[in-house]
C-alpha cells in the first residue's frame, strides 16, 4: 500500500468513532405543551414548568425539547393547534384547564397525557380518579369545591350585607354556583356574577359592578384568571376592589388575599408525572392526584393600600401574612 493512501485511510478510519457515536445518540423527547394563552401570558405556566424539569435533570436542547403551542386567547383555535401538537409525536403532553384537555383528548388516544383542571373527571378527561384509564393522567386542583369558602373568608373583610362579583371566564364549571348562593345567604351578600374572557372584559365587569354598587370580587376557579393576574391586581388597586383569588403565591405578587393549595406544588406534581412517563410509566395506571394542603395568604400592604383592616381573626388563621 502507498504511503499517502495509508495515511488517508488512518485519517478516515480516526473520524469513524465519531461519526458512529454521532448516529447512535437517541433523539431527545420531546415535551409538548397545549396553552390557551397567548405566549406572553403563558409564560406564567411554560417558566415553572422549565424550572422544575430542569431540577429533575432535565435540560432543554440537551435530553430534552419543549414544543410549546398558544391559542392566543382563542380557544376556538385549539382542535387545530392539538392536532398540529399530535402529529409532531412528542413523548409527552402537559395541558391546562379543560378547553385544552379536551382538544387533546380528541387528537390523540395514544401519546401520554398529564392535564391540570379544576376536576378531571367532572371535565371528562379521566374516568375514575384512581385508574384513569386510556392516556390521560393529572392534577385536580379542587378549585370549583374551594369558590364557596373563598367568598366566605372574602366577607369577613367587607361591610355587613355587602355586593360582591363572582367574576367566571367562559369554561368555569357551574357546579359551584349552589354552594356559593347558599353561603352568600348565610351571610346576607348580594351577588353578581360577569363571565368574561379577555383584559378588556374583566376591567368592563370590574368596573361595572363597582358602580353598581359591589364592593369585592371573588374570582371563580379560572386558569385565564391566573394567567391575567398582573392585569387583575392592577385592575384592583386602580377601583379599589378587594379581590380573592385562588391562589395563595397571587398574595406575593400583590393580590390582597388567597386561598387554595399551592401553584408551585401543582406545577412540582405536573413535571413529577411527566418525568415518571418519560422513565416508561404508563398514564393509565398513575393515579390523578389532588392537593392535600390549602393555604390562606393575606397581603397587609395592599389591604393598608385598600384602607382595609383585617380582623384579628382572619389574620389568625392565615398561613402567610405579607407586609
Amino acid at each position: 500500500m502507498r504511503r499517502r493512501e495509508f495515511i488517508t485511510l488512518l485519517g478516515g478510519a480516526a473520524t469513524w468513532p465519531l461519526t458512529v457515536s454521532a448516529q447512535q445518540q437517541p433523539p431527545r423527547p420531546v415535551f409538548g405543551i397545549l396553552l390557551v394563552f397567548s405566549q406572553e401570558a403563558g409564560r406564567t405556566f411554560t417558566e415553572p414548568l422549565r424550572t422544575y424539569m430542569r431540577a429533575l435533570g432535565y435540560v432543554e436542547g440537551h435530553n430534552i425539547a419543549f414544543d410549546v403551542r398558544h391559542a392566543d386567547g382563542k380557544p376556538d383555535r385549539l382542535p387545530a393547534l392539538a392536532a398540529e401538537l399530535v402529529a409532531q409525536r412528542p413523548a409527552v403532553i402537559a395541558t391546562f384547564g379543560d378547553a385544552t384537555g379536551l382538544a387533546i383528548k380528541a387528537a390523540t388516544n395514544t401519546i401520554p397525557v398529564v392535564s391540570m383542571s379544576e376536576d378531571l373527571v367532572r371535565a371528562k378527561l379521566v374516568t375514575d380518579l384512581r385508574n384513569p384509564g386510556a392516556n390521560i393522567t393529572g392534577i385536580s386542583v379542587m378549585g370549583t369545591e374551594l369558590d364557596a369558602k373563598r367568598l366566605e373568608i372574602l366577607a369577613e373583610l367587607l361591610p355587613a350585607r355587602s355586593t360582591v362579583l363572582l367574576l367566571a371566564d367562559p369554561t368555569t364549571h357551574r357546579e359551584s354556583r349552589p354552594a356559593l348562593h347558599a353561603t352568600a345567604t348565610s351571610l346576607g351578600l348580594t351577588l353578581r356574577e360577569s363571565v368574561v374572557g379577555t383584559p378588556d372584559q374583566i376591567e368592563q365587569a370590574m368596573r361595572e359592578a363597582k358602580d353598581q354598587g359591589a364592593v369585592g370580587v371573588n374570582l371563580l376557579s379560572s386558569a385565564l384568571f391566573f394567567a391575567l393576574r398582573a392585569h387583575i391586581i392592577s385592575l384592583a388597586a386602580k377601583l379599589g376592589l378587594p379581590v380573592m383569588y385562588q391562589w395563595p403565591e397571587i398574595a406575593e405578587e400583590g393580590g390582597l388575599i388567597a386561598y387554595g393549595p399551592s401553584l408551585r406544588g401543582a406545577f412540582r406534581q405536573v413535571t413529577t408525572l411527566v418525568d415518571k412517563i418519560l422513565k416508561g410509566a404508563k398514564p393509565s395506571e398513575i393515579p390523578v392526584e389532588q392537593p392535600t394542603r390549602f393555604s390562606l395568604a393575606i397581603n397587609l400592604k395592599t389591604a393598608s393600600m385598600l384602607g382595609l383592616t383585617v380582623p384579628p381573626l382572619t389574620l389568625l388563621r392565615a398561613d402567610r401574612a405579607i407586609d
